[in-house]
C-alpha cells in the first residue's frame, strides 16, 4: 500500500539551494524569498554564528563561506543550484571561477548568476567573463542581466540623499531603468526553485529615466527639493574616495554611470512582467516603500 506524501517527505525531495552573498541587498532579498516559499535553502556567510545570533535567515541552513577561502567551499556538499555573484571589486581569476569549478566538482546542477544589462556587449565588464566561464562549464546557467539597482539610492549613495538631498552621479543625461532589487530577486528565486536552463535574462523596470527625473520623483515624494549633480568623472572618484569608498569600487561605479551617459542603459524589456505576472516596481513606489530611510 502506497502511503500518503507528507510535508517532511516532500521537502527532503526538494532541491537544496545554495545563497552566497546573504548579508548583501540582493542575496539577502533571494534568501528571504526562497524561505517564505517553502524551499530548502542553505545561507552562506562569513560568519554563521553572528548570523544565527541576528535571528535572520530563520530555517535556512546556515555555512561558513568565504569566497577567499577555498576551504570553505565545501559548503556546496549537497546542494543542487546555487546562486552566485561577483563581489564587487574581487579578482574574477581569484574569487569567483574557483567557486564554479568546486560547484561542478561537487555535483552543482544548476547555477544562477547575478549579471549586468548589457553584459554581452560590454565584453570588459567581469560579469562576463563570469557568463562566459558558466558556458563553457557544462552546468546549466541562468543570467540576471539586471539594470541599475533602486536600492543602490538607499545605500551606496544614501547620505547624498539624506544629508546633502541631491543625487550626485556623473550619468550625464542618459536614461536607466532602474529596477528593484525585490523583483530581480524574484525572478532569481523563480529560476531556483523551478530550475530554468541556459537563460539570459534582461531585468529593467518599466521606464527610462534620466536622473533629473528621478530627483524629481524624489523631491515629490520627500517633500524636500533633491538636486542632480552631474560631477566630472575626477570630481565623481574624488568625492566617492573621501567618502570611503574603495578606489576599486569608485572606478566600477564610474563604469555604470558612463554606460548611462552614453545611452547605453536606457533598455526597457517586458521581462519582469512576463515571469512575475505582475508589472515591474516603479521608482516612485520604491521612493515611498523605503521614504524613511532618507528622512
Amino acid at each position: 500500500m502506497m502511503s500518503a506524501p507528507n510535508a517532511l517527505t516532500d521537502l527532503q525531495a526538494s532541491p537544496l539551494l545554495f545563497v552566497m552573498g546573504a548579508t548583501g541587498n540582493m542575496g539577502g532579498e533571494i534568501a528571504r524569498q526562497l524561505l517564505t516559499a517553502g524551499a530548502r535553502v542553505r545561507v552562506g556567510v562569513r560568519s554563521p554564528e553572528r548570523v544565527a545570533e541576528s535571528g535572520a535567515f530563520a530555517g535556512a541552513d546556515l555555512a561558513r563561506f568565504d569566497a577567499s577561502d577555498a576551504s570553505t567551499l565545501e559548503a556546496l556538499d549537497g546542494v543542487q543550484r546555487m546562486f552566485l555573484l561577483w563581489p564587487p571589486g574581487t579578482n574574477v581569476t581569484e574569487d569567483v571561477l574557483p567557486i564554479i569549478a568546486a560547484a561542478r566538482k561537487r555535483g552543482v546542477q544548476q547555477i544562477v548568476f547575478l549579471s549586468i544589462l548589457g553584459a554581452e556587449r560590454v565584453r570588459i565588464v567581469p560579469h562576463r567573463r563570469v557568463e562566459q566561464a558558466l558556458e563553457a562549464s557544462g552546468l546549466d546557467w541562468v543570467f540576471l542581466r539586471a539594470s541599475y539597482f533602486m536600492q543602490n539610492l538607499s545605500g551606496v549613495h544614501r547620505d547624498d540623499l539624506r544629508v546633502r538631498r541631491e543625487i550626485f552621479l556623473p550619468a550625464g543625461q542618459g536614461r536607466t531603468s532602474f529596477v528593484d532589487v525585490r523583483d530581480v530577486a524574484a525572478v532569481g528565486a523563480k529560476a531556483l526553485m523551478e530550475g530554468h536552463r541556459n537563460c539570459a535574462y534582461n531585468l529593467t523596470g518599466g521606464a527610462a529615466l534620466t536622473y533629473g527625473e528621478a530627483a524629481d520623483i524624489f523631491s515629490v515624494t520627500l517633500g524636500k527639493r533633491v538636486h542632480y549633480v552631474n560631477p566630472s568623472p575626477i570630481r565623481f572618484v574624488r568625492v566617492a574616495r573621501q567618502h570611503g569608498v574603495t578606489l576599486s569600487f569608485a572606478l566600477f561605479m564610474l563604469a555604470e554611470y558612463t554606460v548611462a551617459k552614453l545611452g547605453l542603459a536606457a533598455e526597457v524589456s517586458t521581462t519582469v512582467a512576463e515571469l512575475l505576472g505582475r508589472p515591474p516596481i516603479s521608482l516612485r513606489q520604491f521612493a515611498e516603500d523605503f521614504r524613511e530611510v532618507w528622512l
